[in-house]
């Protein structure tokens, strides 16, 4: 045989012996040596780490349900109450007509048959500030206090409206649902749908952050009718994150206009010397001084 063969059969014999008492036996003694452990925490760390995150990623992006968008405008929550308008870049309407709209407003918030469900819309966190006046200014919502990445859930069924940055809301969303009314989320830190997106109650739509004019990451929760905002407490319950009523009823005079009996009611006062007060000047008891300088001037012609 000869003696290069046996040379390498041996150094081969050897190396193989080596691998084997490096590797890990069955029992909890680990044999391997301090510079191979090193070097497979490395492998595990930057190698094995990415391979899983990778496959879960894959995994992940395959049982997401893929979005769905409104295709037609007549696919529209509520265009008959809205007067068939629709905004994409801005919440309010400044020139809405609400001399349109009915004295009385009543929204059933999840249905006759509860067949619309309703989702509080954060998990965590409690209310840090009121709807109302604030630092003498209107404050349109509540704020929730959360920390950043915190996911933010629709309220109601509806369709996303405004999806963007805007101004002191920061990164926002607004909805308008199938029960009439418009859910805003402000100071996301993450946007996770795109207007016309049709989002279910309980769908994640954002996460909480501290975007636009914000002291500190919370979520500022605002509920709105007809562009106008009221108070999220009317129907919602901050302790038990749960809905006070199934129903709200609201008035027009909410709007600052005045309902047709109201009109009525003040047309029906007027007395019949209204007109004559308006021509004579609209100062009270002008035409009764009239009548009296009349009565005084016949008396000295006699």
């Amino acid at each position: 045989m000869n003696w290069r063969f046996i040379v390498i059969l041996l150094s081969f014999s050897v190396l193989l012996s080596n691998v084997q008492a490096q590797k890990p036996s069955n029992t909890t003694t680990d044999t391997r040596s301090a510079s191979r452990r090193f070097a497979d925490s490395l492998y595990e760390v930057h190698t094995l780490s990415k391979i899983r995150r990778t496959d879960s990623a894959k995994t992940e992006k395959e049982d997401v349900i893929a979005p769905k968008y409104i295709c037609d405008t007549a696919h529209y929550p509520s265009e008959t109450l809205y007067q068939n308008t629709w905004f994409c870049d801005k919440v309010k309407i400044p020139n809405f007509q609400f001399q349109q709209i009915p004295d009385q407003i009543v929204i059933r918030l999840t249905g006759r048959n509860k067949t619309s469900k309703c989702c509080f819309p954060c998990a965590k966190g409690s209310k840090s500030s009121n709807y109302g006046w604030r630092w003498n200014r209107p404050h349109t919502g509540v704020d929730i206090a959360l920390n950043i990445g915190e996911p933010v859930f629709a309220a109601f069924d509806g369709v996303v409206r405004v999806a963007k940055t805007n101004g002191g809301y920061g990164k926002m969303v607004l909805i308008r649902h199938y029960n009439n009314l418009e859910t805003l989320y402000g100071h996301l830190s993450e946007i996770k749908v795109k207007s016309g997106q049709i989002v279910k109650a309980g769908d994640i739509i954002g996460l909480s952050g501290n975007t636009g004019h914000s002291t500190g990451p919370h979520l500022h929760f605002e509920c709105r009718l007809l562009y106008a905002c009221f108070d999220p407490e009317w129907i919602f319950d901050m302790d038990n994150r749960c809905l006070k009523s199934d129903v709200l009823r609201m008035d027009k005079s909410y709007f600052g206009v005045q309902s047709a009996q109201q009109i009525s009611n003040q047309n029906n006062s007027k007395s019949p010397l209204t007109k004559i007060n308006r021509t004579l000047g609209d100062t009270i008891g002008s035409s009764t001084q009239i009548l009296e300088e009349n009565k005084s001037n016949k008396k000295v012609k006699k």
